[in-house]
């Protein structure tokens, strides 16, 4: 909606160009970043440093938070900075300034140790053979969550942060553990046929959220509705009134 600002911390990143290109013609938005854009709304803030971003947020109606040390494998030093104190920087200053939604970027690594076992395990190797799409057990936002790294890890310290601004200080909270998001919006491994979350449907999603009055709090599975993914994407219609529409599968040669 015009004349509504909302800010995308990580704006240069894969996703935040992304949404960029898919929201800007409904929103107003404006980026802060470490790095430099000749073709983005961007603002050189540092995440770490509160100082530098408490007033970044001032008359914004919504953030959107993707900045982070993106490495899934990171290790802890490196991820701490950006997605634990960061992530607790933009937190304090969007309920300081008077922002009335979080969009936070989760990760499908919260749970990324069910991989580990069958039948997730030969899905993402494409070992199909006896397995019935429609008999996947989906791995919901109810389970316990599982981190496969330090990454996993700062991703479910978010989501936990999340609900504590939500129940203390009345911001809505969206966390969407996210899949694959692919810059060519095609899966590139075996493992994407299952975890590719399009182009449209991340858009479709995020703007679904920043449109909801009613939600105070959720966890949402990123993905399109590809045949063999196993992440449960219901929550997000029973919740939003919305589900995935692409399909993987179509890439399928």
């Amino acid at each position: 909606m015009k004349n509504r600002m909302v800010v995308i911390t990580g704006l240069s990143g894969n996703i935040g160009r992304i949404l960029y290109g898919g929201l800007k013609d409904k929103w107003d938005i404006a980026g802060i970043d470490i790095k430099e854009s000749r073709e983005l709304p961007i603002r050189i803030l540092d995440i770490i440093d509160y100082n530098s971003i408490a007033n970044a947020f001032e008359g914004v109606y919504g953030v959107i938070h993707l900045a982070a040390n993106a490495n899934a494998g990171g290790d802890w030093k490196k991820i701490v900075g950006p997605n634990i104190i960061g992530t607790q920087n933009v937190f304090r200053a969007s309920q300081e300034s008077g922002v009335k939604k979080i969009i936070f970027a989760s990760s499908n690594h919260v749970t990324g140790l069910y991989e580990k076992e069958e039948p997730y395990r030969s899905i993402v190797t494409g070992q199909y053979k006896d397995l019935n799409p429609a008999d996947i057990p989906q791995i919901d936002h109810t389970m316990p969550v599982r981190p496969d790294g330090y990454y996993g890890v700062s991703k479910v310290f978010g989501e936990t942060l999340g609900r504590y601004y939500s129940e203390e200080f009345g911001i809505q909270v969206f966390c969407i553990r996210i899949g694959t998001v692919s810059r060519n919006d095609r899966p590139f491994d075996v493992r994407q046929y299952a975890t590719l979350f399009m182009h449209a449907d991340l858009i479709k999603l995020v703007e679904t959220c920043l449109e909801n009055e009613t939600v105070k709090f959720g966890i949402f599975y990123g993905v399109s509705s590809n045949t063999w993914k196993f992440w449960d994407t219901g929550h997000i219609k029973d919740c939003l009134g919305w589900q995935p529409e692409e399909n993987a599968e179509k890439f399928r040669s």
